[in-house]
């Protein structure tokens, strides 16, 4: 297995950046940001499209730390089955639809219904399988990850109105940007919820047999547990495996697989099983593998789509103390 080096940890870096000029790089994003939004808006969709495809291969050209954790995951993921050659495709595919992905999400905010609708190749496969689980009346979790335009999806399962949707999302470090993120999340009628709030915040939603969405495929630094992601440790919340088995709640996977023209195509389900067993913690970690399973088997068929420079694997178990992965 590649991409592993033993090393002690390096020391806490002391030249942070200071606040004055944090505060300045957040202020000229959330201005740029604004810039691009004029640009995108009017254009034609397949000029999105295109534009997004070239701005994520300068990305790909010029991003040094995204592309190396990048390649660490992918030989992770595939060993030595895939060349160099072959991933580094995957990877710059994926910048691409990162890119492509986020300026759909600025062009969007203009008609956004139609834009959204538009964007999505006829009707989502699974919504029977959605409706039966919300006969049970006790709300669904979607399992879901960084797969694909997951912000699209989010809203088109909104504008469908079948049921409420609350997301567990992380903040994001630019204060501007992230009250623009949660604007625009919420467009459709969805919740946002912090991942560090009150989880009875969740348990009330879903006892209203509402839906909960759940990225389940990045690294948890504290409070997680460690189950198998391709074959190697990785630190996984377990909030989703614990209130499903409190709760009795369905887990269904939300998957948003993109197609060649720039649409997308949404998958619900199928729903994942389980049986217990007379211990808890055993259950616990036994479905929260088999939900990283779910999403190892999605990356495997189709690994572009995928946000695959994130660093997944950085938290180590204990008995791998002193290990760096990227």
């Amino acid at each position: 297995m590649t991409g592993t080096t033993l090393s002690p940890r390096p020391s806490p870096n002391n030249n942070r950046e200071p606040k004055s000029l944090k505060s300045t790089r957040h202020f000229l994003e959330y201005i740029f940001c604004n810039l691009l939004l004029v640009l995108v808006q009017p254009l034609p969709h397949q000029m999105v499209v295109r534009t997004g495809n070239v701005l994520g291969s300068r990305v790909f050209l010029f991003s040094g730390k995204r592309k190396r954790s990048a390649k660490t995951n992918l030989d992770i993921i595939f060993s030595d089955s895939k060349s160099s050659d072959e991933k580094n495709k995957i990877i710059k595919k994926s910048f691409q639809n990162l890119t492509v992905s986020a300026l759909q999400c600025l062009w969007a905010t203009r008609d956004t219904e139609k834009r959204v609708r538009g964007l999505i190749e006829g009707e989502p496969a699974g919504l029977d399988i959605l409706r039966q689980c919300l006969k049970k009346n006790k709300g669904i979790f979607f399992l879901t990850a960084h797969y694909g335009n997951w912000e699209i999806m989010g809203l088109l399962h909104g504008y469908m109105g079948i049921c409420p949707l609350s997301s567990i999302v992380r903040k994001l470090d630019n204060p501007y940007l992230d009250k623009v993120t949660k604007n625009f999340r919420t467009l459709s009628g969805n919740k946002i919820f912090d991942r560090n709030e009150s989880p009875l915040k969740i348990v009330r939603e879903l006892k209203n047999n509402s839906s909960v969405a759940v990225m389940m495929d990045q690294n948890t630094a504290k409070g997680g547990i460690f189950v198998d992601f391709f074959g190697k440790k990785a630190a996984t919340p377990r909030s989703l495996a614990l209130l499903s088995y409190r709760l009795g709640t369905p887990i269904l996977p939300l998957f948003c697989h993109p197609t060649d023209k720039g649409t997308y195509r949404i998958e619900y389900g199928p729903q994942i099983q389980f049986e217990r067993s007379d211990s808890k913690e055993n259950d616990i970690l036994k479905w929260t593998q088999q939900y990283e399973l779910f999403i190892e088997n999605v990356i495997r068929k189709n690994p572009a789509p995928w946000m695959c420079g994130h660093r997944r694997w950085k938290t180590r178990p204990p008995e791998e103390k002193g290990t760096l992965i990227y």
